[in-house]
């Protein structure tokens, strides 16, 4: 009878030992939330995304952890948006261009000469007009922002064989867009022909002459070598390329107050950070080319 109390006395505190550790753990259990981009080493955005995982560790106290996998490693832009509305992946860094083909209203701040300025910018994106838009893409994908406006750059034209000073100088030109009717209707508008190629075929299609020019923020024309095949930089600003930094939805609504708070308030820092570095690097690769 001894023996049993004995045993029994035993199997309780092994019992409400493992309830009050078990409970720790639960409560210590860091959270893990994967982000994919398509960004590439050199760029600022790549740099700042790489820093993310220890900024959001430090915020939370170890609680919210990022897994981030860049370059394009688990897809493109438009598979990415998909793979973070399904929830395969959680947060995605897509440009409005690229988010477009979910709610073509969201193209809009990809319009010409939208923009005189970022701070203009800003203000429209993260106002209360984009706010339904915002609100459409939730209920219809499942994605909301975590941060509105993620500087990339403003286009320009270049050009190969030309003299260009204004629209005039551009009729009948033959110039590289994307797959896209609104940049065919733009360069239409223009009065120039349009071109649609795949990014990856852009700098064969300049050096063999099959279009005289394309339009790109400064850091990709930079990065992807067009000033070696073209002769003449036309700092026309006509759009603004900007980046969202997306969330799946029911992955954000499972994170506490605190969490949500932490992850909102980085992504405004990087995201201001990353303005100042990519304005500071255009200047460099302005003086460069």
């Amino acid at each position: 009878m001894t023996l049993i109390t004995k045993n029994m006395r035993f199997l309780g505190i092994a019992l409400c030992a493992g309830g009050v550790f078990g409970g720790i753990t639960t409560v210590n259990a860091a959270t893990t939330l994967r982000l994919a981009h398509t960004f590439n080493p050199g760029e600022a955005s790549y740099e700042l995304f790489a820093q993310l995982p220890q900024l959001i560790e430090e915020r939370t106290d170890g609680e919210l952890r990022i897994q981030v996998f860049p370059s394009e490693q688990l897809g493109s832009e438009v598979q990415l948006l998909q793979q973070a509305s399904n929830g395969s992946v959680d947060i995605v860094i897509p440009g409005y261009s690229g988010a477009s083909t979910l709610v073509p209203a969201l193209e809009i701040s990809n319009a010409p000469f939208m923009f005189q300025s970022w701070d203009e910018a800003r203000h429209v994106l993260e106002g209360d007009a984009y706010q339904p838009i915002f609100e459409e893409l939730d209920e219809q994908y499942g994605l909301q922002p975590l941060a509105k406006s993620w500087y990339w750059g403003w286009r320009n034209f270049t050009f190969k064989g030309a003299d260009v000073h204004s629209l005039d100088d551009m009729t009948g030109l033959k110039i590289r867009v994307p797959e896209s009717p609104a940049w065919v209707e733009m360069i239409n508008a223009f009065g120039a022909s349009p071109t649609p190629i795949p990014f990856s075929e852009v700098y064969l299609a300049l050096q063999q002459g099959t279009v005289d020019g394309q339009e790109n923020p400064i850091p990709t024309i930079y990065a992807r070598k067009f000033f070696e095949v073209q002769d003449q930089l036309v700092m026309s600003r006509h759009m603004l390329q900007s980046q969202v930094v997306l969330i799946n939805s029911n992955r954000f609504n499972s994170l506490d107050s605190d969490q949500q708070e932490a992850l909102r308030e980085v992504m405004a820092e990087l995201a201001k950070e990353n303005y100042t570095i990519q304005s500071e690097r255009e200047e460099e690769m302005l003086q460069s080319m």
